[in-house]
């Protein structure tokens, strides 16, 4: 079976923390995520990294070659070099990978999208697009998604149905490569969101696991969302479509 991630795709998600002892206690009763080695499993697939480092944050993690190369490159469009990983220009931290990746996506409890929030569109379209070639599409009202041209064929090598699921009225052209939400907020940051049949029952096991629920469900453009901020401050989002 081919690699679900291509180069410039993003692939892994990993929390960053002083003490990550607490939050596998946390995410196994959100998500029952099973975490061993650093590394969460759900039904014994791998779909998140747990481990000690810097901060109390979700990182992303991109695909890659070379890293050492794509961080030369990254370094020369005007990013820095961070603990865990390279800040973009405004200041959003990734991560890259050369190897491996979730092994479990899209289903409940597992990593579903990626945010890219900044205060600084232009000038994110204009850097991830000399890193990584990915180009900005526009959805109209200011929403934007960036896709990496012709990952969608890999993704119908995986899923057949794929292509004649995205020719349904509504779906722009161009959407079977998309590979993040570009948002425009006050904070530079890659913001992760995990899918969940329940995002009410996940919102109430995060504030009895002495989480915090930052923003209580609500419904918006035909999903159910949620946003949390675990046991050690680290913050991230739970989503269910209802098409789902």
């Amino acid at each position: 079976m081919p690699d679900r991630y291509v180069p410039g795709v993003p692939c892994w998600v990993e929390l960053l923390l002083p003490e990550p002892e607490r939050a596998v206690a946390f995410y196994a009763g959100v998500f029952g995520w099973a975490v061993e080695d650093g590394v969460a499993r759900l039904d014994g697939r791998a779909v998140a990294g747990i481990r000690q480092g810097y901060g109390a944050r979700w990182t992303t993690a991109i695909r890659v070659d070379d890293a050492t190369a794509v961080t030369a490159r990254a370094l020369a469009a005007g990013a820095h070099e961070v603990p865990g990983g390279v800040a973009d220009p405004a200041g959003a931290m990734f991560a890259l990978r050369e190897s491996g990746g979730a092994e479990l996506v899209n289903a409940s409890g597992s990593w579903n999208w990626s945010n890219l929030e900044t205060g600084d569109v232009a000038g994110a379209e204009a850097f991830y697009g000399a890193v990584f070639g990915w180009e900005p599409l526009e959805l109209g009202e200011g929403v934007r998604l960036l896709r990496v041209p012709g990952y969608g064929d890999r993704l119908a090598e995986l899923d057949p149905a794929l292509r004649e699921r995205h020719a349904q009225p509504g779906i722009p052209p161009g959407f079977s490569d998309a590979v993040a939400w570009l948002v425009p907020g006050e904070t530079a940051r890659w913001s992760v969101t995990f899918a969940a049949d329940d995002v009410d029952g996940a919102s109430a096991a995060c504030a009895e696991l002495g989480g915090e629920v930052v923003v209580a469900p609500y419904d918006a453009q035909g999903a159910r969302v949620a946003t949390l901020r675990d046991v050690a401050g680290a913050e991230f989002s739970v989503s269910h479509w209802a098409g789902a």
